[in-house]
């Protein structure tokens, strides 16, 4: 298999690209020298180390919790509780070194282990705490980040109290398997956070303009514009902030974003 140049260019082209390479083009953007080959290879080296004991398997749940303690008590994978923003964690050929990881990168190894295995494994976009379904639709639900313990209703419940604020108002839509392109967004959008936290404006417009190629929101072109103007770019960044007064002029910050346009030296105030 050719594998695509970009994280763009394979998410155009397979709808349902696999999880674990669209989490390393979306990392190569940021780190061009990244070695995709080799970082593949160790999925595919993980992967042969568990495949013969899963392949024995016929029920779900034991087919999880064993490839839970391949990876999380034997190779040492687990939730990085101590330094949660560090933006290795959302970096899946860092997670290989480090061993450590948040919810959604470590779902993405999970997957990427499964399926080399045959087992049918699918990231489950819950709010704020990415989990995998194994076996299928009628298999078990899975938290990577917690040393991949089965989600059972408890678990559930707590989850949802902490992320959603009451049990009652989990949706179907929690548990449904997610979209690649859905999945490259949301790692997108912690990568943004964490730079954004940092002021690290050069790294935080790459995932940017990542984010405006794969989902076209008006608010990630506003937001590339700011770091481009931090990184002294007026000219894209008046191009990107004008845009975002296109598609939402009453937004509540427009007033905010045309001060901003203004104050560039070489932008016009009015828009064109």
């Amino acid at each position: 298999m050719t594998v695509a140049r970009s994280l763009v260019e394979l998410l155009e082209r397979d709808d349902d690209a696999p999880l674990d390479l669209v989490a390393l083009l979306l990392v190569r953007d940021l780190r061009p020298r990244l070695d995709l080959d080799a970082a593949l290879q160790r999925l595919d080296a993980l992967a042969d180390g568990v495949r013969s004991r899963v392949q024995r398997l016929d029920d779900a749940p034991t087919i999880a919790a064993t490839l839970s303690t391949w990876l999380f008590d034997e190779q040492g994978f687990r939730g990085n509780e101590d330094d949660y923003y560090d933006p290795r964690n959302s970096d899946l050929a860092a997670v290989l070194d480090t061993r450590r990881g948040i919810p959604i990168t470590l779902s993405v190894l999970l997957v990427a282990v499964a399926r080399r295995c045959g087992i049918a494994a699918e990231g489950v976009g819950f709010p704020g705490h990415f989990l995998v379904r194994v076996g299928g639709p009628r298999g078990v639900l899975v938290d990577p980040f917690f040393r991949g313990r089965i989600v059972t209703p408890p678990v559930l419940d707590e989850l949802a109290r902490r992320t959603l604020g009451a049990p009652g108002l989990l949706r179907a839509e929690h548990l449904a398997p997610v979209a690649p392109r859905a999945v490259a967004a949301r790692m997108l959008t912690n990568l943004k956070q964490i730079y954004e936290r940092g002021r690290e404006h050069a790294q935080a417009l790459v995932v940017c303009d990542r984010l405006v190629d794969l989902t076209g929101a008006p608010e990630h072109r506003r937001d590339r514009g700011r770091h481009a103007l931090a990184l002294g770019a007026h000219t894209a960044a008046a191009e990107d902030l004008r845009a975002y007064l296109r598609e939402r002029p009453g937004a509540p910050d427009a007033a905010q974003v045309r001060a901003e346009l203004a104050a560039i030296p070489s932008a016009p105030s009015r828009l064109q």
